[in-house]
């Protein structure tokens, strides 16, 4: 979203697409779980948030299989394969940790029946079709609030259930032209082993697709639709491999906008307390983040008390911008690629290098503005002398559209998040070293309110391209 933002304001035409992940195996775990499991509860009687609903159903699931994985090691099934693969007790752990997939694959029951439900979703099966729907319907609800309450919107949504489609004919093409080639148990594979790649499934032997196979009709869809020239996949680190085999496929495929694809990988976020495992129950997802920081933010605005004589409703929305000012500035502020840790306390810091501080710039000049009355900078001239802290601030005020440019062409926000935030902090050396309603002269006064307010806009329209608004009191 901030890279879609940064890239309009440097003239580009941006269209903003989402990609849905709505079938696949990982869709049948959680729908297989809710019907074994579930005992037919839905979100609401359950009291739970939809999309976190499905996903509970998911890691019980995968619970579910532990147990089922940890019983059969220790049967006579099991041990019966450590003798066979000549695997000694001390190594059986490690084995075993790495045998999951297979497990899954070839003696889980669990997995078995997921399997067989995915394979009745792409065979249509009325039931499976119809539960696929109604949990769908679920997480769909849950993500719409979600993205409502993080600002974000897209112009179109794609469904891996119709994308999958069109990657299957692309398949079946590319086989006849030899980009594809089929093993003995019809599965379907590519050879990228010329490029420094390996071989790569993109058909299982049961028909069904894989990730890599509906990615290629999403491609081909978008550019059906828009005719864009560059795709940018803002997806984690942990899919790099994953894209560079993509992007080669679609070379191989001759595919005319191939050259202009281009994945722009993210460093996972970490909290304080360590690594979000979804597998393992233990994530923590956009909306627990957004309510523990908004309560931080709430906590520390009532200690402060500077908001105590506005309505309930005006505290609400202000702590609210705050604490998404401290939650999306603690994250864009570092460069995309680099593993960070989020601290929730340390993001509202007013002191610190935070959205916080910077929108305390800001609100520093509201408040300037409301005691200095109107004003008019038309027909002003630059004084002779400046001040030291006027240079500084003049000179990043014009640098703005460089860093700008520079956010754009690079794909990188923390150009523009750090540059707001120097200039943040030029601005409260500004205001400290100089006089401002009382300077010397009426020029003076004028010029230097002109400075700030120049100042509040740059703050205010770079923290836009952020997805940060700015309040007027804090």
């Amino acid at each position: 979203m901030v890279c879609n933002q940064n890239t309009e304001a440097c003239g580009y035409e941006v269209i903003k697409t989402q990609v849905i992940n709505d079938r696949g195996i990982a869709i049948c775990k959680s729908m297989l779980s809710w019907v074994k499991f579930g005992g037919g509860v839905t979100p609401a009687e359950a009291g739970i948030k939809s999309d976190h609903f499905v996903g509970n159903y998911y890691v019980i699931f995968e619970n579910k299989f532990q147990e089922e994985y940890k019983t059969w090691q220790e049967s006579e099934s099991g041990q019966q394969l450590l003798k066979e693969k000549g695997i000694e007790e001390a190594n059986a752990a490690s084995f075993f940790k790495e045998y999951k997939n297979q497990y899954f694959n070839l003696y889980s029951t669990l997995g078995k029946e997921a399997r067989e439900m995915l394979q009745q979703w792409e065979a249509g099966d009325p039931a499976v079709i119809e539960l696929w729907k109604k949990m769908n319907d679920w997480v769909y609800q849950g993500f719409e609030s979600t993205y409502k309450n993080l600002g974000v919107s897209f112009d179109k949504n794609y469904y891996e259930s119709e994308t999958y489609l069109l990657g299957k004919e692309t398949v079946a093409i590319g086989l006849e032209k030899g980009v594809f080639q089929k093993e003995d148990d019809n599965s379907v594979w590519i050879d990228l082993t010329d490029v420094g790649m390996d071989r790569k499934i993109v058909l299982r032997s049961d028909g069904t697709s894989v990730y890599i196979t509906q990615d290629i009709g999403t491609a081909m869809l978008r550019h059906k639709d828009f005719g864009t020239e560059k795709m940018i996949y803002t997806v984690a680190d942990e899919q790099d491999y994953h894209f560079k085999v993509l992007f080669e496929i679609l070379k191989r495929l001759k595919e005319p906008y191939a050259d202009g694809l281009y994945h722009l990988n993210y460093g996972m976020v970490d909290l304080t307390t360590g690594k979000m495992k979804s597998r393992e129950g233990t994530v923590v997802d956009a909306d627990d983040l957004m309510a523990e920081v908004i309560e931080e933010a709430a906590a520390g605005s009532s200690e402060r008390g500077e908001l105590a004589n506005l309505s309930k409703a005006e505290q609400d929305a202000i702590i609210t911008k705050i604490g998404m000012a401290a939650l999306k500035f603690f994250i864009l502020k570092v460069q995309p690629r680099k593993r960070m840790t989020f601290d929730p306390k340390e993001s509202l810091d007013m002191q610190g290098q935070t959205g916080p501080y910077i929108q305390n710039a800001y609100v520093r000049i509201q408040s300037i503005f409301r005691k200095g009355g109107s004003f008019s900078i038309l027909n002003q001239s630059i004084p002779n002398l400046l001040e030291p802290s006027e240079k500084s601030l003049l000179t990043m005020l014009y640098s703005f559209p460089d860093v700008v440019n520079e956010a754009g062409k690079t794909y990188d926000p923390s150009h523009l998040a750090n540059f707001c935030y120097v200039l943040a902090k030029e601005f409260h050396r500004f205001y400290h070293e100089v006089r401002i309603l009382g300077a010397a002269t009426e020029e003076e006064k004028a010029f230097r309110l002109g400075i700030c307010q120049m100042t509040a806009k740059v703050l205010e329209k770079g923290m836009k391209m952020l997805g940060i608004e700015m309040p007027d009191r804090m």
